[in-house]
């Protein structure tokens, strides 16, 4: 586990049956890390975020597990995941069923975007893709340089 990376940007198409084909590069590597065993969840900016199963037990037991539910903040966090998790595998032709909760949160219709973020996918519809892109372009300079800050401080931090 940990060596596993999605890269690239792909366009498919759900069918009738809401069902998704993964790509053949993002399956062999779900197929080798979790047996093809995944998480969908909702995702931070209305996307489907679809995470192997090693990598999202990971995030379980390092991050939502760690939360108190005496904290309201922490609970509602904890949910945006838990109330809107799916569990599923890959089937024979390689492919996901998407449920309309889901669907509807990321406003998917027919045509799906599907990136890989290194460690797990996300699913996307057109527009918010699109969208988003735009946002990702306006704001980059100035996210990297917070991002930078931020990791100063954290290797001062670590180095003391």
């Amino acid at each position: 586990m940990g060596n596993i990376r999605f890269r690239g940007f792909f366009t498919h198409i759900i069918d009738d049956r809401k069902r998704l084909a993964i790509p053949s590069r993002f399956r062999s590597a779900l197929k080798h890390e979790s047996e093809g065993r995944v998480i969908l969840t909702p995702g931070y900016d209305h996307e489907i975020a679809v995470y192997p199963l090693k990598i999202w037990e990971d995030i379980e037991d390092k991050e939502l597990l760690s939360l108190s539910m005496d904290n309201l903040k922490s609970r509602r966090y904890r949910r945006h995941f838990t109330f809107g998790v799916k569990e599923d595998r890959l089937d024979a032709q390689g492919r996901i069923l998407l449920p309309d909760f889901l669907l509807e949160h990321a406003r998917i219709t027919k045509d799906v975007i599907i990136v890989g973020e290194i460690n797990y996918i996300e699913l996307w519809s057109p527009e918010r893709y699109e969208a988003f892109g735009k946002e990702i372009e306006k704001f980059y300079s100035e996210d990297a340089e917070s991002i930078e800050g931020l990791r100063r401080r954290k290797h001062e931090n670590t180095s003391s």
